[in-house]
């Protein structure tokens, strides 16, 4: 993708990456009347944004809701430009012992008021790590619950946030900060989702700005006042400003070579705030699964040899038995590196025996695998034990003026989110 394209090669601002954080940058800087110039490594915009069609449907490979419609800025693009989009609420999940018995509405009533005690209890705790707090947390609590015992209630819940650190997380417990719920970043309002892809939603940003792709940047050289931007191939492009916008994953790869080097505290935040791995498995079965329970939920977690498993029926959506899981963490890095045939091997043997009617061979299966994709290493970032307000109030703060960061994760309230990133390319594009 090319067009207007500066020959000279001169610009005043030349954007890093052709994500929603630099996009709306370049759309802004370009309505402030900067000549703008954007640099994409891979051959498609987007970034984590990314829809892509297979056979007859259209999947998300990265973001996949719009979290919270109220005031949503990216609920207005979308109303705007009159995009379809399906409402897509997975916060009210049932639960399933490892029989594959839903949980009687008492059972789940009880299960869900004592996840809520414990996250206010984490806001209360001193520790950093979430892992730790939850110990200490479900060493003092205390159960009198009608429907598992004192043991069996704390094993369940252990898990529960196990499997939060991995979704909405992307990593492991003992990685988080106790203090996550302060960025969640999440809207008001419903969550919904795109039938037709969240990409779309790219459409009405990138008019009339000049973008190169398949331009991997490796040097950004201040000289004189002016900064020298060298791609691969040794091509210099020069801007008076640069707005690095590539995913958090290559900066802690150090795959940008900063001259001179970045000032220690911007090395340190880069170093200190989480980024972690985040994968999907969509897969479509020759018939459904029916896992109508006890509501009408599309979220549905299984307890099985002492961890929870999600997954999310999309069958609704797509008018076929298409379902979705969701991992994080540990299990994520698994899925980068593992086959097609290990991941669903992973998962049938774990669900069989939950799912009387699995079958261990699937109509078709599709996986991401953000963790080792070379343009990302990793899908978003997250409040690791590390985590404060100032390592991301460093990161929003220039470099000589010349270099200025953004994305998600240059974002204090709406971390790891579409809308964060958004957000954070026109605060960025306010202060040049």
């Amino acid at each position: 993708m090319l067009n207007n394209l500066n020959i000279n090669n001169r610009y005043d601002v030349v954007i890093i990456g052709a994500g929603i954080s630099g996009l709306a940058c370049a759309g802004k800087l370009k309505d402030l009347g900067k000549s703008v110039l954007v640099l994409e490594a891979k051959e498609r915009i987007g970034g984590r944004l990314h829809s892509v069609k297979y056979e007859d449907e259209t999947f998300d490979l990265g973001a996949s809701w719009i979290h919270g419609i109220e005031n949503n800025p990216i609920w207005e693009i979308t109303q705007t430009n009159k995009i379809e989009t399906a409402i897509f609420n997975y916060i009210d999940s049932d639960f399933f012992h490892e029989n594959g018995q839903v949980f009687t509405a008492q059972e789940k009533q009880e299960f869900v008021e004592y996840i809520q005690c414990i996250e206010k209890l984490f806001l209360e705790s001193e520790q950093d790590s979430a892992q730790n707090a939850l110990i200490e947390i479900l060493d003092n609590l205390e159960t009198n619950s009608l429907s598992f015992s004192a043991n069996q209630l704390k094993e369940l819940l252990y898990s529960y946030f196990e499997k939060f650190a991995n979704d909405p997380f992307a990593t492991e417990l003992n990685q988080l900060s106790t203090q996550f719920q302060k960025y969640e970043g999440y809207f008001e309002g419903d969550e919904v989702i795109f039938p037709q892809g969240y990409s779309q939603i790219l459409n009405g940003l990138y008019k009339d700005i000049a973008i190169k792709t398949n331009v991997k940047v490796s040097q950004i050289i201040i000289e004189n006042n002016t900064v020298k931007i060298i791609d691969a191939h040794n091509t210099e492009y020069l801007a008076s400003k640069v707005v690095v916008s590539v995913p958090l994953g290559v900066l802690k790869k150090d795959l940008i070579k900063f001259v001179p080097e970045l000032p220690k505290q911007h090395q340190n935040a880069i170093s200190k705030m989480g980024f972690g791995s985040f994968n999907k498995v969509f897969f479509e079965l020759e018939d459904s699964l029916n896992l109508q329970a006890n509501s009408d939920s599309n979220s549905f977690y299984y307890w099985v040899n002492g961890a929870w498993f999600n997954i999310l029926d999309l069958s609704k959506i797509y008018n076929k038995p298409i379902y979705l899981m969701l991992f994080g963490g540990a299990q994520s890095e698994f899925i980068d590196r593992a086959t097609d045939i290990e991941v669903w091997d992973f998962i049938y043997k774990n669900l069989n025996t939950s799912l009387k009617n699995l079958p261990n061979k699937l109509k078709r299966i599709y996986i991401t695998r953000w963790g080792v994709d070379e343009f990302s290493y990793g899908s978003f970032s997250f409040p690791s034990i590390y985590h404060n307000e100032g390592l991301v109030a460093t990161l929003n703060e220039p470099v000589e003026d010349c270099i200025f960061f953004t994305g998600e994760h240059c974002s204090l309230e709406y971390a790891g989110t579409v809308h964060g990133a958004y957000l954070n390319g026109l605060e960025t594009a306010e202060k040049i």
